[in-house]
């Protein structure tokens, strides 16, 4: 039943709902920053009876987490902030970032983090999504230019 709740407040479409369930290192880079937790009890077979036991699970997006990795990448977020007490919001907002995010990091080869720190792409997800050999783009976000080719003498 819980299921069923939570499949008619989701705003994913079901047929892609399985599609992203599992995360690329993109993603999972987004999500351990800006994953907040909380803590619950659960009832768990013990033995011969059940036990009580407290766990941390995920309970959401830390939003300013996501503005602030934004804004160290230099995305302009800065029109989304009106929009921050919306319905879905947060959720809309995580896809936004997500998908400006990959640009950047397939350019950079890499990202800065919600603390201003470089945090180096996984090769293999680079190679999956297609990005050049070489970073396209300095760190900080200047295209590097190409390497100029001499005409051959005639």
């Amino acid at each position: 039943m819980a299921e069923a709740e939570a499949e008619k407040k989701s705003i994913v479409n079901p047929k892609y709902r399985d599609k992203y369930k599992e995360q690329d290192w993109l993603g999972a880079w987004i999500a351990k920053q800006a994953t907040t937790t909380k803590e619950v009890t659960k009832t768990v077979p013990d033995g011969d009876g059940t036990k009580t036991v407290k766990t941390t699970v995920p309970a959401g997006i830390d939003t300013d987490v996501l503005f602030s990795i934004a804004q160290a990448n230099g995305l302009d977020v800065a029109k989304y902030e009106s929009q921050k007490d919306s319905h879905g919001f947060a959720g809309r907002f995580r896809m936004t970032v997500r998908n400006m995010l990959q640009k950047v990091a397939k350019q950079r080869h890499g990202l800065y983090d919600s603390k201003g720190k470089f945090v180096v792409a996984d090769a293999e997800w680079l190679k999956v999504k297609g990005a050049a050999e070489a970073p396209t783009h300095k760190k900080t976000g200047e295209k590097i230019p190409a390497p100029k080719t001499e005409a051959k003498a005639a």
